[in-house]
């Protein structure tokens, strides 16, 4: 009986901290398909398709790459693929997670509730495919790790750049910005423990009342909704990719009464979570 989620560190196929691999789709796809889909990482991927088309799920959201296309993909999301055009082309850079900096690994964590793929233009995309390929050279021929580093953090940073860009367009960066960034990075590490706004603007020294205004202000959406949701979609991963029992997930989560949590899935999920998980797995 499986009671976790597959993890896949990198320390299993590379003893580096950080590898670059290189993706073209073959005509008969059918061994990719036939891997561990319920699976998560230890790492951070990011993903350059150049050309092509293919569709991932990450925590059961369906993403589309196409050509010029990238995402990030953070460590416990759970992803897998399900199309790849034949021809298809990637590149793709796992990085240790303890080397991604805070300034950036809170833009991709402010993003990790609503993930999405970002469309290149050409020139951008052939700059981001040049970056990665000189951190694979860099490997090859032995240079120091400070040099293989720095190169690394341009990809990462070339990464962040792009997203942070999306939320720039989208709101002014004010105080209230700020605090709803540092509150989605208490999120994901506090879920299990921490239910309610209260508990949050304790963390951030301020009020809950001061916490919501900014949080609704900034994603439209009440703090409420995103425990809510970081909860929900734990949930999900562990009864698709475990057969671990509803009384078990619950504990995890921080429910001492499964009961309670049972309802607390259904009324959000419309489906108790052994319906979730039937229904899943089809």
């Amino acid at each position: 009986m499986k009671k976790n989620i597959p993890t896949i560190s990198l320390n299993e196929f590379t003893n580096q901290e950080i590898s670059v691999f290189h993706f073209v789709a073959a005509e008969d796809n059918n061994a990719l398909y036939q891997k561990t889909p319920h699976r998560r990482d230890d790492h951070f991927l990011f993903i350059l398709q150049k050309n092509g088309y293919s569709k991932l799920v990450i925590d059961f959201k369906e993403i589309i790459l196409t050509e010029n296309c990238i995402i990030c993909i953070l460590p416990g999301q759970v992803h897998y693929v399900i199309f790849v055009d034949s021809g298809t082309e990637a590149c793709l850079l796992a990085v240790d997670s303890e080397l991604i900096s805070k300034e950036n690994r809170s833009i991709f964590e402010e993003n990790y509730f609503d993930y999405q793929s970002i469309n290149l233009n050409p020139t951008t995309s052939h700059f981001f495919n040049s970056c990665i390929e000189l951190v694979e050279a860099s490997q090859k021929i032995n240079t120091s790790s400070e040099v293989i580093y720095s190169l690394t953090n341009t990809c990462v940073c070339l990464f962040a750049n792009a997203y942070e860009q999306i939320k720039v367009s989208q709101t002014i960066i004010s105080r209230k910005h700020i605090i709803t960034k540092q509150f989605k990075s208490l999120l994901l590490q506090h879920f299990r423990t921490h239910k309610s706004a209260v508990n949050y603007a304790n963390e951030l020294h301020i009020s809950s009342a001061y916490l919501n205004e900014a949080v609704k202000l900034i994603t439209g959406l009440t703090v409420s909704y995103w425990i809510q949701q970081m909860i929900l979609t734990e949930a999900k991963r562990l009864l698709y990719a475990t057969d671990t029992t509803v009384k078990e997930i619950a504990y995890q989560l921080g429910y001492d009464d499964h009961a309670y949590f049972n309802r607390y899935f259904s009324n959000l999920e419309k489906m108790t979570p052994l319906q979730f998980r039937v229904s899943s797995r089809k």
